[in-house]
């Protein structure tokens, strides 16, 4: 039998050359040749076999075989045509396929904190641009790669974050309902994986979105449930939860319990570490200070103070601007606005109207502009359709829309 393929390259080729480099001949070789995977068998084979296979006369058909003897030999799988990535055996990967896998979530934890942090800095176009990506890259682990056991908790954690991002882009875009199913379906997928923190804040989600639709005391319930779990996770989480249950409580119109709430939330965020690890408990880009200080300014227009959120404004305005909260930004003029309507100072409420209106179509959310709409048929219900700022504020929204 002639050697076919005669002056062509064939692996044969590179099997002999590694078996020379390793001083082995065919006959040691043969005897040390892995087992088939498919065929089953021992381990050996005939040294002319080997003499066939390094002449070209013969193929190794089976893929697991010259795996295992690229292995055997110190072949780079890729000089035999083959890559690294063996689909049905991850463990070959590199370093059992660990660092792989860990280097992805590790990037792809990486974007799930800087699309909230671009959701802070009221740029939600980026941001939502960078929650359609992680859909697709979760969808394709779903389909091509799922997670080695050892990894699966921390897929599972990531993923709901992902869904939160979900949820908050539904939020935006005024698909309310939609919110809530998500919320719903993350709130019953943390429950079983045992982390205070994805609990806690799973449960404040679903709570603030049940407060929303006008089911306060549903909402009461999810946030006293999850600030009595936020106490087995960090105090970046108890102060996150307890910053909304004080909103909860405030549109329930329970002051009393309001005002601890807030007074709990306030002392936790100033015990808080300057560099305390930002999203480290899946709590990203919020600022403490200053988030609890908008639910308390929005908690004393639930409870018909609106003096009180006046007085805060300084407080609160710098704050904002320390911690560099874009979306904070947006939003309170529109407390103000509401705060000055209740005092039945209209041309000041529409002049905090038109500032937060501006914000919101800066930051392109359908949900934030609509509660300029929302201010303006308050205007109208209260009697003051007709004065003179608030027509012409009725007509740029007009116009705009």
């Amino acid at each position: 039998m002639t050697e076919i393929n005669k002056g062509h390259y064939h692996y044969g080729i590179t099997i002999r050359e590694a078996r020379n480099n390793r001083g082995m001949t065919q006959q040691e070789l043969a005897e040390k040749w892995p087992k088939a995977e498919k065929g089953g068998g021992g381990e050996g084979v005939n040294w002319k076999y080997v003499q066939d296979i390094e002449r070209g006369r013969k193929h190794i058909e089976d893929i697991g075989t010259l795996r295992k003897l690229c292995e055997l030999l110190d072949i780079p799988l890729w000089r035999v045509g083959l890559s690294g990535y063996d689909p049905f055996d991850l463990v070959s990967l590199p370093g059992r396929g660990r660092s792989m896998y860990n280097e992805t979530l590790d990037v792809t934890e990486s974007l799930i904190r800087q699309i909230w942090s671009l959701r802070c800095a009221a740029r939600l176009d980026e941001a939502e641009k960078g929650v359609k990506r992680l859909n697709n890259l979760f969808a394709y682990f779903a389909q091509h790669l799922p997670p080695p056991v050892r990894l699966q908790r921390r897929f599972q954690l990531l993923y709901v974050q992902v869904q939160r991002l979900n949820a908050a882009t539904a939020i935006e875009r005024k698909h309310y309902e939609k919110a809530v199913h998500t919320y719903t379906e993350i709130c019953e997928s943390v429950r079983n994986l045992g982390d205070a923190s994805a609990t806690a804040v799973a449960l404040k989600s679903l709570g603030k979105e049940l407060e929303r639709k006008g089911m306060k005391q549903e909402a009461v319930s999810l946030l006293e449930e999850a600030r009595d779990v936020s106490f087995g996770a960090s105090k970046q989480v108890m102060a996150f939860v307890h910053s909304y249950l004080a909103r909860v409580y405030a549109s329930a119109s329970d002051e009393f319990h309001f005002e601890r709430a807030v007074d709990t939330g306030l002392t936790i965020a100033h015990s808080l570490d300057s560099a305390y690890d930002d999203g480290g408990d899946f709590v990203y880009a919020w600022k403490p200070i200053s988030a609890t200080l908008a639910e308390q300014s929005w908690g004393y227009l639930a409870i018909g103070a609106p003096h009180k959120t006046l007085a805060m404004r300084a407080e609160i305005g710098l704050q904002i601007l320390l911690d560099q909260d874009a979306r904070l930004h947006t939003w309170i003029p529109l407390d103000w606005a509401r705060a000055n309507l209740m005092l039945g100072k209209i041309e000041e409420s529409v002049k905090e109207a038109r500032e937060f209106y501006c914000r919101a179509k800066v930051m392109q959310s359908p949900h934030a502009i609509s509660q300029a709409y929302k201010l303006l048929k308050g205007l109208e219900n209260a009697g003051y359709g007709s004065v003179p700022v608030v027509s012409d504020f009725r007509d740029e929204l007009t116009n705009e829309k």
